[in-house]
C-alpha cells in the first residue's frame, strides 16, 4: 500500500501559532490576541490609587457634613421647637421651658441668698445655716429642686401649664391688666412701694416738726441700758447628712438707710441689674420678662375678682398636729396617743413638721382657711378635744387635735392668705375641667437645664 493511502481518516490538525507571553488562554485558543495590552505602569497604578483615596475622602467629608447638618437642624431647629406641653392649642416649646427653668434657678438662688444673709446677721455659722435651710420650707424644696433637675423641671412645667390656664380663666372672666399693673407687679417683686415710702416720709417729717417744737425738760432723763435683742434659738433638727459639703456663703455688708429719692434710684438700679442678669443667664428677652410679670398681675387680678366675696369673718381654731410620712406611722402614733403617750413629746420626737414639732405640735390660733384643704376640712369637722386622723395631705399624714374654735375677724394678712388658698383651690378645679385640652409630653425631662450656677452648687 502506498503512503498516500496510509491515513487515519481524521481531520488534519491546524498548526498552532505560538502563544504570546501574558496572552489569555481563551485568546490563544481563538487564535486572536487583544490589540490593547492590560498592563499599567507604576505611575498609572499610583494615580489610580490616589483617585480612589480622593473619592473616599470626599465621601467621608460629605457624610460628615450631612451628619453635622442633621445635628444642627435637630439641635437648632427641631429640638428647640418640640412641644413639651399644650393648653387648648397654646404650645409650650423646649425653648420656652428651658428659659423658665433657668429663671427659676435664678429666683431660687436669690431667695436662698437672702435667707443666708439673714442667718448670718444673727451670727449663724455656715454649717448651721445649711442644716436650717434643709429642715425648713420652702428653702428645703428650693435646695432639693436645684440638686435634682427632674424635680425642678416638673415644678416648672406644671407652673407654665397653670399660667396658660390662668390666661384662659382671665379671658373667660373678663379680667385684664394694664402696663401700669405690670409695672406695679415688678415693683412688688423688688419690695419697692413708692406710695408707702412717700407716706412714711411724710409721717417722719411731721414727727420731726412736732419734736422740734417741744421744750426740752430740765430734769435729765435717767440713762437706762437698752434691752438687748434676743438671740434667736436654733430650732432643733434631726441629724442630717448633706449631699455635699456646703461652700462658704458670701457675706454682704448691711444696706444703709436711704431717702425716698435714693430708694427710687436704688430700685431702678437693682431692677436694671437684675434684668440684665436674667437676660444673660436665661436667654429671656424683655418681652419674655414683661409676659412673666403680666401673668403674675393677671393671677392677682383674677384672684381678687373670684375671691371678692370672701368674708373677713372666718372660723379660727386652736389646733396642734403631728405630721408623719406614712399611714402606718400615723396609725402607730394615734394608737400611742390613745394609750396615754404625751402629744407634745411625740410631736417633738417624730413630727416631720419641724417648725410646729419643736413646739409640741402647737399651731396656735389661726383661720381654717390658711390650711390645705384636707387639713382644713378635718379641723372644721373635728369635735373639740378629740384626736382626728390620719388625715392625708400633700405633706404627709396628720394626727390633729382641735382644742378650741370660734368666729373671728381676719386681719389683712390672714385675708390675703384666705384669698390665695381660695384661688389655688379654684385653679385646681379649673385645671381638672380642662383636662381634655391640656397635654404634657415626656420630652420635657430630657431638656431640663442645670445652669446657671447657684449658691449651693
Amino acid at each position: 500500500m502506498s503512503k498516500k493511502r496510509q491515513t487515519t481518516g481524521l481531520p488534519k490538525e491546524t498548526p498552532r501559532k505560538p502563544v504570546a507571553e501574558g496572552m489569555p488562554a481563551d485568546a490563544a485558543k481563538s487564535g486572536k490576541q487583544d490589540s490593547k495590552r492590560e498592563y499599567h505602569s507604576r505611575a498609572e497604578r499610583e494615580h489610580e490609587i490616589q483617585r480612589w483615596v480622593l473619592i473616599g475622602t470626599g465621601i467621608a467629608i460629605a457624610a460628615t457634613v450631612i451628619i453635622l447638618a442633621v445635628a444642627f437642624v435637630l439641635d437648632g431647629v427641631i429640638r428647640p421647637n418640640q412641644v413639651v406641653a399644650s393648653v387648648d392649642g397654646n404650645n409650650i416649646t423646649v425653648t420656652d421651658f428651658a428659659k423658665r427653668v433657668r429663671l427659676q434657678r435664678v429666683l431660687y438662688n436669690q431667695q436662698l441668698t437672702n435667707v443666708i444673709q439673714t442667718y448670718q446677721s444673727f451670727g449663724f455659722e455656715d454649717q448651721q445655716i445649711f442644716e436650717q435651710m434643709q429642715s425648713q420650707e420652702p428653702f428645703a424644696t428650693y435646695m432639693r429642686e436645684i440638686q435634682v433637675p427632674d424635680q425642678m423641671g416638673l415644678t416648672v412645667i406644671n407652673t407654665m401649664v397653670d399660667e396658660r390656664l390662668i390666661r384662659m380663666g382671665a379671658q373667660e372672666n373678663d379680667v385684664t391688666v394694664s402696663q401700669a399693673d405690670i409695672d406695679k407687679q415688678i415693683s412688688q417683686f423688688f419690695g419697692y412701694d413708692p406710695v408707702a415710702l412717700a407716706d412714711a416720709a411724710a409721717v417722719a417729717e411731721s414727727t420731726a416738726e412736732a419734736t422740734a417744737t417741744v421744750e426740752p425738760s430740765a430734769t435729765p432723763t435717767p440713762f437706762v441700758s437698752p434691752t438687748p435683742s434676743p438671740t434667736p434659738t436654733i430650732t432643733p433638727t434631726p441629724e442630717l447628712t448633706p449631699t455635699a459639703s456646703p461652700s462658704p456663703f458670701p457675706t454682704l455688708p448691711p444696706a444703709p438707710t436711704l431717702t425716698t429719692t435714693q430708694e427710687a434710684e436704688n430700685f431702678q438700679t437693682r431692677r436694671n441689674d437684675f434684668f440684665t442678669q436674667i437676660r444673660q443667664e436665661t436667654g429671656m428677652s424683655d418681652a419674655d420678662l414683661n409676659a412673666y410679670f403680666e401673668t403674675q398681675a393677671l393671677r392677682n387680678a383674677l384672684r381678687d375678682k373670684l375671691g371678692s366675696d370672701i368674708s373677713k369673718t372666718a372660723t379660727f381654731v386652736d389646733a396642734r398636729h403631728i405630721l408623719v410620712a406614712t399611714e402606718e406611722e400615723a396609725q402607730d402614733t394615734l394608737a400611742a396617743l390613745k394609750a396615754g403617750d404625751s402629744f407634745s413629746d411625740l410631736a417633738k420626737a417624730i413630727s416631720t413638721d419641724t417648725g410646729s414639732g419643736a413646739n409640741g405640735g402647737e399651731l396656735g390660733w389661726a383661720p381654717i382657711s390658711q390650711y390645705v384643704t384636707e387639713f382644713a376640712d378635718a379641723a372644721k369637722a373635728a369635735p373639740i378635744g378629740e384626736l382626728v386622723g390620719p388625715v392625708k395631705s400633700q405633706f404627709g399624714y396628720h394626727i390633729i387635735q382641735v382644742r378650741a374654735s370660734e368666729e373671728r375677724e381676719m386681719d389683712d394678712s390672714q385675708l390675703e392668705t384666705a384669698r390665695n388658698n381660695f384661688f389655688q383651690k379654684w385653679l385646681e378645679d379649673y385645671r381638672k375641667s380642662k383636662l381634655e385640652v391640656t397635654q404634657t409630653f415626656p420630652v420635657w425631662a430630657d431638656n431640663v437645664p442645670t445652669d446657671p450656677q447657684t449658691i449651693i452648687g
